[in-house]
């Protein structure tokens, strides 16, 4: 109330108030969203390739940038997302540095889930590195050939291709 104990008389927002308003909750909407919502593309951008150790077994080639190691390994049934194998703490050079041969019993420090059977014929594999990254990609088993084991090539999403072509081509899209 006013002094003289009227009340003063606010005037009406106009259509251009409401319309200023509106554009700014909007705005702030969309800032507020955006903060939320993950970037377009996939959560796990960086490739992991897929190939045959000399011995037949499936391993994984994991591209590395400056200072980089491999901190932990999981591999889940794609369709279920039942565990199959997971192990930590690296024991070997090579595993550090991002070859990693599935089912590797010596090669970590660790086997929370250790591989008890053959692996399903379609898998997800999930890689952390010593930077937090986590890394990641499905495959089908039916599409790395056996041919991988002496040949030392790589599925790189249906291209086979060696593991220094791999790793050349993934740090110079990802690093």
């Amino acid at each position: 109330m006013s002094m003289s104990g009227r009340r003063r008389k606010r005037a009406l927002p106009t259509t251009a108030d409401r319309r200023a308003g509106r554009a700014v909750g909007v705005s702030l909407s969309l800032v507020l969203l955006t903060g939320c919502i993950p970037t377009l593309g996939d959560p796990l951008p960086r490739p992991v390739a897929m190939g045959r150790a000399a011995d037949g077994r499936f391993r994984f080639v994991v591209p590395l940038c400056g200072g980089e190691t491999v901190s932990a390994i999981e591999v889940v049934e794609h369709q279920t997302e039942r565990l199959v194998w997971r192990a930590s703490r690296p024991t070997r050079p090579e595993i550090r540095h991002g070859v990693i041969v599935v089912g590797d019993e010596d090669g970590f420090a660790e086997q929370e889930t250790p591989l008890r059977e053959p692996l399903p014929s379609n898998i997800s594999v999930s890689v952390r590195l010593s930077s937090g990254i986590e890394v990641g990609r499905g495959f089908l088993l039916a599409d790395v050939p056996e041919r991988f084991a002496s040949s030392g090539e790589v599925d790189h999403f249906g291209d086979a291709v060696t593991d220094d072509e791999f790793r050349e081509q993934a740090t110079g899209e990802y690093c």
